[in-house]
């Protein structure tokens, strides 16, 4: 928020972080991150990815040492997806928390929550819901799932590679961009 905007109110609160659960939706970005900036998605941490986020809704085996999972109720379909890789996007400038990273073998799952945009994110600041555990949990026993399966062949395709290779909200230093 803004110095001059007033704090928001209990009854405020409690309506952003409602809707920001409400009919989540889960998509996947599969991304080769190199280990000391995985290291940097605590649970909790709140950062912003400065250009669009591009994730798909098809959800396969792992292509990558990095599979950022995004529970969201406002990434938008991209039509017509003619590649078919389940195109869905976030603004410039979403906001996401980290609510788990769990690390495996053969990489990690950073499991994110897209906070709302503008200021609203801040509800989220300090804020621990009893759904994330919940929801970390059920998204870990369903990749483990989807590890039994190939990659979706054309997530493996070079231009959606290439579209996916940066890190979330993390510039060239390894730093994340300013909320």
């Amino acid at each position: 928020m803004s110095e001059s905007a007033a704090p928001f109110t209990a009854d405020q609160i409690e309506a952003i972080i409602e809707q920001t659960y409400e009919n989540v939706g889960l998509f996947v970005r599969d991304t080769e991150v190199a280990p000391e900036h995985l290291a940097k998605y605590q649970p909790g941490l709140i950062f912003r990815e400065k250009g669009l986020t591009y994730a798909s809704y098809r959800v396969g085996g792992q292509a990558a040492n990095c599979r950022y999972v995004i529970f969201s109720n406002h990434m938008y379909k991209k039509e017509p997806d003619l590649s078919n890789y389940g195109l869905c996007l976030a603004n410039k400038g979403a906001v996401f928390q980290v609510l788990g990273r769990l690390d495996r073998e053969n990489g990690a799952w950073v499991i994110l929550l897209h906070l709302p945009g503008d200021d609203y994110w801040r509800a989220f600041e300090g804020f621990e819901s009893p759904v994330n555990a919940d929801m970390v949990k059920s998204c870990q026993d369903f990749l483990q799932e989807m590890t039994k399966k190939p990659p979706i062949p054309e997530l493996l395709n070079e231009e959606w590679v290439d579209t996916c290779k940066y890190p979330l909200g993390i510039d060239d230093n390894g730093e994340f961009f300013p909320l």
